[in-house]
């Protein structure tokens, strides 16, 4: 697998849990009341951004690569 589309697959996949995991942070509150430190903290907040800034690399290392690939043609 190529490192640009790994970069894209974890990014999703994180932007994706931390989307899940905010939508239903109060019912899992709920059931689970250890994971109150977790959202005070923010973890859920900090998975996505983190899914986005993978997500903003593989796009901003596929436009290089591009552009690269044509000023060199």
């Amino acid at each position: 697998m190529d490192t640009k589309k790994g970069f894209l697959i974890v990014g999703i996949i994180l932007i994706i849990i931390s989307a899940i995991s905010c939508i239903f942070g109060y019912r899992i509150r709920e059931i689970w009341p250890t994971t109150i430190k977790i959202y005070e903290i923010g973890i859920p907040y900090i998975i996505g951004a983190l899914g986005v800034i993978l997500s903003v690399t593989f796009f901003s290392l596929s436009v290089a690569l591009s552009a690269k690939k044509k000023i060199i043609k």
